[in-house]
Formats: C-alpha cells, sequence, structure tokens
C-alpha cells in the first residue's frame, strides 16, 4: 500500500507503521478512493473483491471496514479473519489489528474467525473477471450465516456547520497539543495540512471519539483537557528536584563522614548545579515503554523490522548479526556507509561477499520539535557480543541529515559519533572500551550545545568531545536502527533547550 495511504490508518492499530512504496493494482486503487471519497458501500464491494485474489492490503483494509462497520455491518468475526489472513502473508500492522480485537471476541468468535481464515483459499483475477461472482456469494453466505454482532456504524461525514473555524493560533496549539500527545501533525505552523488530518482521525481513533478528522474547536478542547504537555512538565520537575535533592544530601553525608575543603566543597556543589541547570531544561520526548505499546504517546513509526514491547518493561528489537570476518582490506580498504536514516548498511563495493552476509535492519523513529542544543540519552542492553545499535536526531522527513551514536557491543566495544547528511557521512570521534558492552544496562548520552561543541557521555563518565556546526537548524525528531543484534531499550530521554 503506498505510503501515505496506509498512514491514514495507521492510528486504528494504535501504531505508527510507514511502509515502503509497492505497486497497486488499479482495482484496489479504485477501492481506496471510493473510501477517500467516503464511498463505503462501493469501497467495500472492492476491497472485498480485490482481497478474495489475495492481495495483502487489500485484505487489511477489508478487515478495517468490517471492524468499523464501513459500507457492511459491523463483525468482528470478520474483520478478525482477514487481519488474520494479511497478518499470515507478512503484515505486521494486520497482526497488530488483529489482537486489538480479541479482548472485545468471545472464544466461540475467535476460534470462528480462525478457522474462517485457515479454511479461506484465494480466488484468480480471470475467476473474478469471467463472472464467478464468488466474492459475493461468500459474503452472502457470511451474512445469513452470521447475525450482526455489535451494530450498524455510519460513518457519514457530520454536516459542515459541526467544524467551527479555529484562528491561526488556535490551529498552531492544535498541531503542537497533537505532537506533544504522541502524534505527529507535521510542522507547527497553524496551516493543517494531510498530516495534521491524519494526526487528528488517529488520535480520536485511539481515545474512542467520532473519527471525523476534522480540525475542529472540539478536538482542541479535548487535547486541552487531557493536557499531555504540562502534566509531563511536572512530572519532569518533579523528578529533577528529588534528583538534586538526594546529591545534596550525598554532599552533607559525606562532608560529616570526613571533613572536605572549601575547595572540594566548591568543585561538588559547582557540578551539582551544573548538571540540574542544563541549558537542556525542555524535555521534548520520553518513553520507558511501560504503558505497553511503543505506538502512543509518544507515537513511534517503524520504517523495518520489529519492535515488540515486553511485560511493560522495555522495547525488545533482533536482527540477525552479520558473521564478517575482518581481513586487511576491510580494515583499509572497506567503506562503511552507516546512514541510521535510511536502509544503507555495510555495503563495500569492493568486497561483494560482505555484502551478502548483511542480514537485515529494523529501525522506527517518533517526531519531535529538537533545537540544535540538545541532550539524547539512551538506556539500554546489548545481549549479543557483535551488535550494532544507531541512535540520533535526524532533519526532514527523509532522515539524511543528522547525528547518530553507534554502539557496537562485544569484547572489542567501541562508541561512535557519525554526522550524516546528503554529501555522506562524516566520523566525528570514536572511543574504544576496554569494558565489554554485552549483556549489562548502560546510560548513553549525546549531547550538543549551541556552539556545536558536543560530548558522549557513558554511564555519567565522558567518552569524548567533538565540534561540528554542519548542520544548521533545529531537528524534527529522534531515530534509532539495529543493525544487528538482541537489543533491550528502557528509556529514551531528549530534552532541548527552551
Amino acid at each position: 500500500m503506498k505510503k501515505l495511504q496506509r498512514l491514514v490508518f495507521a492510528g486504528i492499530v494504535g501504531t505508527g507503521l510507514s511502509l515502503n512504496f509497492v505497486a497497486l493494482s488499479a482495482p484496489f486503487d479504485d477501492a481506496m478512493a471510493a473510501f477517500d471519497r467516503r464511498d463505503y458501500a462501493v469501497a467495500f464491494r472492492d476491497f472485498s473483491e480485490v482481497a478474495m485474489t489475495g492481495n495483502r492490503d487489500a485484505q487489511f483494509m477489508l478487515g478495517y471496514v468490517y471492524s468499523k462497520g464501513y459500507g457492511t455491518t459491523q463483525d468482528y468475526v470478520q474483520a478478525h479473519k482477514w487481519f488474520n489472513i494479511a497478518a499470515s502473508q507478512g503484515d505486521r500492522e494486520a497482526r497488530r489489528a488483529r489482537d486489538k480485537l480479541t479482548p472485545f471476541m468471545s472464544a466461540q468468535q475467535i476460534s470462528q474467525a480462525q478457522e474462517e481464515a485457515a479454511n479461506w483459499q484465494p480466488v484468480s483475477d480471470k475467476q473474478t473477471a469471467a463472472g464467478a461472482d464468488i466474492t459475493s456469494e461468500k459474503l452472502k453466505t457470511v451474512e445469513k450465516k452470521d447475525a450482526p454482532l455489535i451494530t450498524w456504524s455510519n460513518p457519514s461525514p457530520p454536516e459542515a456547520t459541526s467544524q467551527i473555524d479555529l484562528t491561526r493560533d488556535e490551529k498552531r496549539e492544535l498541531q503542537r497539543r497533537l505532537r506533544d500527545a504522541g502524534y505527529d501533525p507535521g510542522p507547527i505552523d497553524g496551516l493543517p495540512g494531510e498530516r495534521t488530518l491524519r494526526a487528528i482521525r488517529s488520535y480520536q481513533s485511539d481515545f474512542g471519539l467520532a473519527e471525523d478528522g476534522l480540525v475542529s474547536r472540539e478536538i482542541l478542547e479535548d487535547l486541552r483537557n487531557r493536557n499531555f504537555a504540562d502534566s509531563e512538565l511536572e512530572t519532569v520537575l518533579d523528578s529533577r528536584s528529588e534528583v538534586l535533592v538526594k546529591q545534596l544530601r550525598e554532599l552533607d553525608n559525606d562532608g560529616q563522614k570526613s571533613p572536605l575543603t572549601g575547595t572540594q566543597y566548591k568543585q561538588r556543589i559547582s557540578a551539582l548545579l551544573a548538571d540540574y541547570d542544563r541549558p537542556w531544561s525542555t524535555r521534548v520526548l520520553y518513553d520507558s515503554f511501560r504503558d505497553g505499546d511503543f505506538a502512543l504517546n509518544p507515537r513511534w513509526f517503524v520504517e523495518s523490522g520489529d519492535f515488540d514491547v515486553v511485560n511493560r518493561e522495555y522495547l525488545y528489537s533482533s536482527v540477525p548479526v552479520a558473521e564478517i570476518k575482518s581481513t586487511e582490506k576491510d580494515k583499509n580498504g572497506a567503506e562503511e556507509i552507516v546512514g541510521i536514516f535510511s536502509n544503507i548498511f555495510l555495503k563495500d563495493s569492493g568486497n561483494s561477499q560482505r555484502e551478502k552476509q548483511y542480514k537485515g535492519y529494523a529501525e522506527l523513529y517518533s517526531a519531535a520539535d529538537i533545537t540544535n542544543s540538545f541532550s539524547a540519552r539512551m538506556n539500554l542492553n546489548g545481549l549479543l557480543d557483535n551488535g550494532r545499535l544507531n541512535f540520533g536526531v535526524y532533519q526532514g522527513t527523509s532522515r539524511i541529515n543528522g547525528y547518530s551514536l553507534s554502539y557496537i557491543t562485544g569484547k572489542n566495544s567501541v562508541i561512535t559519533l557519525t554526522r550524516t547528511s546528503s554529501d555522506g557521512k562524516a566520523v566525528l570521534g570514536t572511543v574504544n572500551l576496554e569494558q565489554s558492552l554485552s549483556a549489562e544496562i548502560h546510560n548513553v548520552e549525546l549531547r550538543r550545545d549551541n556552539q556545536g561543541k558536543m560530548e558522549v557521555i557513558l554511564d555519567d563518565k565522558l567518552l569524548f568531545e567533538a565540534k561540528d556546526i554542519s548542520l544548521k537548524g533545529d531537528f524534527d525528531g529522534f531515530v534509532i536502527g539495529n543493525q544487528g543484534g538482541n537489543f533491550r531499550l528502557y528509556e529514551v530521554e531528549v530534552y532541548s533547550e527552551q
């Protein structure tokens, strides 16, 4: 499914999944066009016909219209069935949608849906074109056999009078509050476009509101009442104050146990104040994954690979580690392109064998307004040797420009700071660690001030400094890429200047 089309429906399953462009057949395009213009009866008919031929995206959409009752009776059994069929073809988003339906279904309904999915067989385009209306017959059979499970849904658009004009400032506020709630409205410019409308629809779906996708005073008031940003700020301030008080008590206890000179007191007080009163006072992104869903507050978009929240404790990512044997040519002649903002990894034009050993890549990102001066911290655990996780800030929708840290585990653990841009990549600093980063949980932080000075911190210890002023302007979000290995991500935290 085309990326822009699929993102419209990402909110229905509580996940932000960005897919690559793939070719679509004309019938599916026609069905999507009917859905976009709210001609749901035609859309349901066309999705049904295309889904029967084995089209995965049409199967996803058929499950969706059944789950909402768009153009047909709302039927969770049929929705579960079609999501399950699409999931069997590798559609991760369909799998999540299916799993979110099960709490609302009885064991008998789930069993029926699974049985129908297991017995389903695709039909050929020729059969459909020849006039054997298999889809219609099967749909009629289903409707005769199964009574409506829930209700009939009327997705007709609301009257035009229900959309109240907002001022430009209020539209900016609406976009900002959507962003604070974990949705991606695009630029905070007071000019709502398709991204803002998609964000509104996703928000409405996640919180059980009528899904009209309108820029209205009702949705603005709902966002104000939930007050995502203000409650978050209170928590941050309280947490920072508690840490400062704890550190001051430790300093006082040390002074009671063994006398400290005036110089020692001054140095430690200065260090405490420097850490507490940092220039990065505004937290713009935080996730501990304890809500069990990385698709909400903040919203993460999966570009490739699989990510799962385990036990409401951490985000888990696994990518097979490539077995790459180092040679003299590898060390001296290989060109390693580490662009965490694209699927370009371990490509060496002079070593075809090395390319064949590449195993895959998993990436997800979250949109956030991050100033050019920032602090980005990850609390993580690399479980395997020779694993490599990249994370950092990016600019633009293509996520080409940015700064990233590479966290390489194993006996020869390495942390590298890289700048990537359309001109290529530049290594700004690297350190070979005596300790192994495998198995243990570590805090890794990248700091950058408004003069371009950067610091890389590991467990509160400064590893190295660098300076780069090549990338101007603010950043648009945070991205994480697993190049190989098993990683547990416990916390992501990004601060900006006010």
